[in-house]
């Protein structure tokens, strides 16, 4: 079962901008980090070329891009923040036939992806490597990627998916499940549109064309999509032509009925803001996960990274050959010369380097490699326990490095022979281990790709565990072999490896294995002597047969629970899939209710929790929101520890466990005997029921604090603006936010305010519209430190600078005009149009000079100014206080506000 509790992690990560530890090698995203840097050159993923240039496609009528980065949107508007149910999570491989995914683009995504799903990558992990990539082709925004994604194991629900027929009202929310309001719905809309378009094909309803784009640059990721809209000049198929005579011009009902054009005209009149738009919203998509799933930090690109390290033990036992290659980042200037300083099996450093000669080179979209080969026959006695590397550059600077002071490990206790494996003709692989003689006997593992049912391309991951049969000794070594079966398609291994006590050598792979395996000998006694003794036959070695569908492992042994030279391991695999369901399985809650005798009587207290009844709990909102997980086997002891951080915590629907520090006011005291469905985990205890939660309060509990920082003032809880955000001058997101790391980060800013539990925002004045609002709607909880709150959802805690002077912005007195007052504006029907500027230097100075041959002239949502000889079209005047944007270039003035305009006329 797919987990049901999501997080969203940074929303503003640059990855250059990100401060990241240094890669500690190897690292279980070592592959992503290959994914996304090796674009071209040696050792190049082919991950970037399916999408570079960003115009490439399967037809002419394609973009390869667009369609990527609608399949990583379609899974992860899952994301529900409300009932913890998806997000980026790669269930999109199950939904690829489903109506909301009309067409082949998601199906060719997956297929595109599936071939890079290892057992250590999954495939959404996959997918956000591929929206940098595909972002980066198709502009300079670059998102940061983590590693750590779980793919999950069945379809999601239907509904979630945006439709074009959808009104606003269920596009808004659609996009609230993932945290957004409409300032990020219409931002991801633009930025999800700004390449590609819509195929006649699939959507006859829109267009008849072959594919009808959404701006005139449909293979460049810019804000063209938004300058047309805005100019009227736009051909966007969701905004104009047959959809919207059939109700299927959702581009306009978005852009236009969300917030009447206010988000949409800020993005077309700033390039720039909207390249930080869509990296934000982009970054919101790819880091929305399950709350159980740990994100890795950012993936930066090693400035040493090793490859193919391999021991070899050689003829005779008394020497072994150490091979591979690294990888240096040669981005700022090039490598003319690698070294390995290497310590010895003692820890004792060996006084020659290993050398190296040049490989070849690599580059990525902001970064080159250049790679380095080597092999180094050294000592079986002493042999090799790790080293370091010392890159010599063109400019003759030097410049080590040690893998973050551990050395990059290389360990000689069981080594994989691959000169004595070997692959036959009829698909039997041997694989033969050396394994000196202070380890155990080892184990082979293999693991297959099993195709998985239809509609889902990615095959899944088996591992099978093989016992290794004894051959001879060599030098300080025992020889160990296992056969394996592919009798399906070498295609179907993904990679092997040997597990030996506390060391193994993994992650290999067939490419470059003879058809018949070479003996290793025992002594050499010159290099001209033949061979005295050789390995024992391989006929004697363990044995399996393994299918690429396979399901169970059955183990049977020809003589006794010993394996010994003379003895073999026969292990039978099926090769059909079963589509029973297992008897592991977890029981649904209808099942759960209908074998099992209710609990008519609540739990007594926790050691550290009071029970406080028995109470409704509606979908939404929910009677406790800070925190949520479900685990079958749930018990009140779980649940209590779990919410342990929290003033509340409650169970519900046998399985379900939900923390918060206040109850909502929806959620009121019901009979005990509501609350009486037993616990997954324990049936003694009742764990609520439908709609009904049996809450507990924790008597250990320390409330949050709005805490005071020294040289602010608290100001309260307050909304956003209503036509912008309530403070518009710096934001961050971090993943450690406390209410003192955002006072620093906006130090020189009379005000700063924290949001959403990670997010920090800094203004010169507070925008029009943010008022305060009850403290309990700023209930989350910092991301950094739970004991103090981090606003909530649309909510800020405000502080304010003791120091600062803070005057309300004016309408400034201009030379030869005279200032009439705030009017209404609309996109469509513009008060003043004969000509416009905009710019984040925006005064109202500027815009008299920009008009000073007019009669008019207005300012307009901070930045905007329009001019004109009459006030066309219909306008009202309003309140002034509508009109309180403060001007990008001159925070005393007003300049309007969305839809808001300042208006000013001609003296004479």
């Amino acid at each position: 079962m797919r987990s049901k509790v999501i997080q969203t992690a940074s929303l503003l990560a640059l990855l250059q901008h990100t401060a990241c530890a240094v890669p500690t090698w190897p690292a279980a995203t070592d592959e992503l980090e290959d994914l996304i840097y090796l674009n071209k050159g040696y050792r190049s993923t082919g991950l970037a070329g399916a999408v570079t240039p960003c115009s490439k496609g399967l037809t002419t009528s394609r973009v390869t891009a667009a369609e990527w980065l609608r399949t990583a949107f379609h899974d992860a508007i899952s994301g529900n923040i409300y009932t913890g149910q998806g997000g980026l999570d790669g269930s999109i491989a199950w939904e690829i036939d489903t109506l909301e995914n009309e067409g082949v683009f998601a199906d060719d995504s997956v297929k595109a992806w599936a071939k890079y799903v290892s057992d250590i990558t999954s495939l959404s992990d996959v997918i956000a490597a591929g929206t940098y990539v595909l972002t980066r082709s198709c502009s300079n925004i670059s998102i940061a990627v983590r590693g750590g994604r779980v793919d999950a194991t069945e379809a999601g629900p239907l509904g979630f998916v945006p439709q074009p027929q959808n009104a606003v009202s269920i596009f808004r929310n659609q996009f609230a499940r993932m945290g957004l309001d409409d300032q990020g719905m219409v931002q991801f809309v633009a930025c999800g549109h700004s390449i590609g378009g819509v195929h006649g094909a699939d959507h006859p309803e829109i267009t008849d064309e072959t594919i009808a784009t959404f701006d005139q640059s449909p293979a460049s990721l810019d804000n063209a999509i938004a300058v047309e809209y805005m100019s009227g000049k736009t051909k966007n198929p969701l905004v104009v032509g047959k959809s919207v005579a059939n109700k299927r011009n959702s581009d306009f009902k978005v852009f236009d009925q969300a917030d009447d054009n206010v988000t949409i005209s800020a993005l077309a009149s700033d390039p720039t803001l909207f390249a930080n738009a869509c990296q934000s919203i982009f970054q919101r998509m790819i880091d929305l996960v399950p709350y159980d799933v740990q994100l890795s930090d950012p993936i930066v690109p090693y400035e040493a990274k090793p490859y193919a390290l391999q021991l070899v033990l050689l003829d005779g036992g008394s020497n072994i050959r150490f091979t591979g290659e690294i990888r240096i980042r040669s981005t700022q200037k090039g490598v003319s010369q690698v070294q390995l300083a290497y310590t010895d099996r003692s820890g004792a450093l060996v006084q020659t380097p290993i050398s190296t000669i040049a490989k070849g080179t690599a580059s990525g979209f902001d970064d080159s490699f250049a790679f380095f080969g080597f092999s180094k026959d050294l000592p079986a006695d002493t042999s090799i326990s790790s080293f370091t590397v010392v890159v010599t550059y063109s400019d003759a600077t030097q410049a080590t490095f040690d893998n973050d002071g551990v050395g990059f490990k290389v360990q000689d206790a069981v080594i994989y022979q691959a000169p004595q494996s070997c692959l036959d003709s009829s698909g039997k692989l041997t694989v033969v281990a050396a394994v000196r003689d202070v380890q155990a006997a080892p184990n082979l593992e293999v693991k297959i790709k099993v195709p998985q049912a239809s509609p889902n391309p990615v095959p899944s991951i088996s591992t099978t565990t093989i016992p290794m049969a004894t051959q001879s000794v060599v030098g300080a070594y025992q020889l160990y072999s296992a056969d394996v079966s592919l009798s399906s398609s070498t295609d179907s291994l993904l990679a092997f490896g040997i597990y030996g006590g506390d060391s193994s050598d993994t992650r290999k792979g067939i490419s470059g294995l003879p058809s018949s395996c070479t003996a290793l000998a025992t002594q050499i006694q010159s290099s001209s002597s033949v061979l005295s003794t050789s390995v024992t036959s391989v006929s004697s070695s363990s044995s399996v047969s393994v299918s690429s569908s396979l399901v169970g492992v059955s183990t049977s042994h020809t003589s006794s629970d010993s394996i010994g030279p003379s003895q073999s391991t026969s292990i039978s695999i099926s090769d059909t899939v079963s589509n029973s369901p297992s008897s592991t399985q977890s029981q649904s809650i209808s099942d759960i209710t209908a074998s099992s005798t209710l609990v008519s009587t609540t739990p007594g207290p926790t050691a550290n929790s009071a029970f406080k009844g028995c109470y409704y709990d509606a979908a939404n909102p929910r009677a406790l929101s800070g925190k949520a997980t479900d685990n079958k086997d749930m018990t009140v002891e779980d649940c209590a520890a779990s919410c342990s951080q929290y003033q509340y915590f409650g169970l519900e629907y046998a399985t379900e466990c939900y923390c918060g520090n206040t109850l909502d006011s929806t959620s009121t005291s019901r009979a005990l005997s509501d609350c009486n469905m037993p616990c997954g985990g324990n049936s003694n205890q009742s764990c609520g029921g439908p709609h009904r939660i049996s809450l507990y309060s924790n008597s250990e509990y320390s409330a949050p604090v709005n805490t005071n920082v020294t040289g602010y003032e608290y100001q309260g809880c307050y909304s956003e603006g209503s036509v912008t955000r309530a403070l518009v001058e710096k934001s961050f997101s971090e993943g450690d936010m406390t209410v003192e790391n955002c006072a620093s980060l906006c130090s020189g800013s009379p005000y700063f305010g924290v949001e959403y539990g990670q997010e920090c925002y800094c203004g010169k004045t507070l925008q029009y519209g943010s008022v305060l609002k009850n403290a309990g709607d700023c209930n989350m909880l910092c991301a950094g430190n739970n004991k103090q709150y981090c606003g909530g959802l649309s909510r800020l805690n405000l502080y304010l600078n003791t120091s600062a002077s803070i005057g309300s912005p004016i309408n400034p007195q201009v030379a030869d005009f005279t200032y009439q007052g705030c009017y209404t504006d609309s996109v469509n029907e513009r008060v003043l149009y004969d000509t416009w500027q905009s710019g984040p230097d925006m005064t109202v100075q500027k815009c008299a000079g920009v008009c000073a041959s007019y009669t008019y002239f207005g300012t307009e949502y901070g930045a905007e100014c329009y001019c004109g000889n009459a006030l066309g079209n219909t306008t009202a005047e309003v309140e002034e206080p509508e009109c309180g944007m403060t001007c990008a270039g001159d925070v005393t003035q007003k300049c309007g506000s969305g839809y808001r305009l300042s208006v000013y006329k001609k003296s004479s």
